[in-house]
């Protein structure tokens, strides 16, 4: 018998007829969604994920900015005065935050003020973060300082609650005066004293800390009882300064993303870029869209508010650290999303809810397939990933906007 070997020619025309048979019965994502599992199958190895990834660059600055190297007050007839220089300087507003705190001296117990009531979230970290403070004096007013110029949302100023604001904004009648390094603050005291029913004290503590925005204080010192006409300097430093490391922003991308549907429990495996080490800085976000998608009535957007998304979610999940999980449905008609961070001091436990790392940058949530709310075609997934409160770094599941 005489076997012909085809020749390269012939090899190659082959290969060719089989890719053009092979990609016009290939599922294409439907509804122009990257990653998508249609009824009937088990598993779906999202595509395309390096040219439908929108990537945001990350504006992030030292820690050892935020150390204070010299703080003062004074006191005028009607106003506090802080002066304040940092080694580096107040100019993110996307990463930085500066604290003012004023009150009575007292010589009992510190007062601890304290940036989250869930004492999960600093176990879940994996660096050493100071998320409370104790202050050598009473809290009466609280200053925050969200950005080194004055803006719709700060400065916002705290008396009557620790977590609604008295005045936000230009309203807020607080001065914020930046140059570089050097801070200079202005606080009208009989304002706010007088939301409290009491006049201002006569000796007045103040202490300023400074810290990483939705991570922790970087620093603090306290000028300690400064009387009306009096300029006085911040006592020693009884803190050193905790100097964060820096996030790897590549663990913020997404490498592979796999969807997977057995009969009681559907998974979303993702692979990223570098493995998350800084849950400090990193929220994952999943929104699952029923097939066939519906268009929301009214603009539809993530969490941070920054991307439009194009269908409605029937479930959504947030991994805030791999113990810190929250989950809603939207029945078809709310969209919101998580609130009252400083209110909460645990997250409720969601059954059949289950997010782990399985090696070095890979990962799986799990959810009850009632949860997820699949259409009659099936479900897709958007994900985004990024640091709380801002843009998403990273996200995927939809091809960006024509040009």
């Amino acid at each position: 018998m005489v076997v012909r070997l085809a020749s390269p020619r012939h090899l190659r025309a082959r290969l060719l007829l089989w890719a053009a048979v092979l990609g016009c019965t290939s599922k294409p994502p439907p509804y122009a969604l990257d990653c998508a599992l249609p009824t009937g199958d088990v598993e779906s190895h999202c595509t395309r994920l390096v040219e439908h990834q929108q990537v945001n660059r990350l504006e992030l600055t030292g820690a050892r900015e935020l150390v204070l190297t010299a703080l003062s007050a004074t006191r005028t007839t009607t106003h506090l005065v802080v002066d304040a220089t940092l080694q580096g300087g107040f100019r993110n507003p996307a990463d930085q935050n500066l604290y003012l705190f004023l009150g009575e001296p007292t010589d009992g117990a510190p007062t601890t003020y304290s940036l989250t009531a869930d004492p999960q979230y600093a176990a879940d970290l994996g660096y050493p973060v100071r998320t409370a403070l104790e202050l050598p004096h009473r809290l009466d007013v609280r200053v925050g300082l969200m950005a080194p110029r004055t803006q719709g949302y700060t400065p916002q100023v705290y008396v009557r609650d620790t977590v609604r604001a008295d005045a936000v904004g230009p309203d807020a009648e607080v001065l914020v005066q930046v140059d570089g390094a050097r801070v200079h603050v202005e606080v009208p005291l009989e304002r706010y004293y007088a939301l409290k029913g009491v006049p201002v004290p006569d000796a007045l503590s103040v202490t300023l800390a400074t810290a990483r925005d939705y991570v922790g204080f970087v620093d603090h010192l306290t000028v300690p009882s400064v009387a009306p006409g009096d300029m006085r300097l911040a006592a020693t430093r009884t803190t050193e300064p905790v100097l964060y490391p820096s996030l790897n922003a590549r663990a913020h991308r997404f490498k592979a993303v796999t969807l997977r549907r057995d009969e009681a429990v559907t998974s979303v495996e993702l692979e990223m870029a570098a493995p998350i080490t800084d849950w400090a800085q990193t929220n994952l976000q999943f929104f699952f869209i029923p097939l066939p998608p519906t268009a929301p009535r009214q603009v539809l957007q993530d969490a941070a508010h920054a991307v439009d998304l194009p269908y409605a979610w029937s479930w959504y999940c947030a991994v805030y650290s791999p113990r810190r999980v929250f989950c809603r449905a939207s029945g078809g008609l709310d969209f919101s999303y998580d609130t009252a961070y400083a209110e909460r001091t645990e997250l409720p436990t969601l059954t059949g809810v289950r997010f782990r790392e399985t090696a070095p940058g890979r990962y799986i949530l799990e959810s009850p397939n009632t949860s997820v709310g699949a259409g009659p075609e099936g479900f897709a997934v958007m994900l985004a990933a990024g640091r709380d409160g801002f843009a998403p770094t990273a996200f995927y599941g939809k091809p960006p906007p024509a040009r």
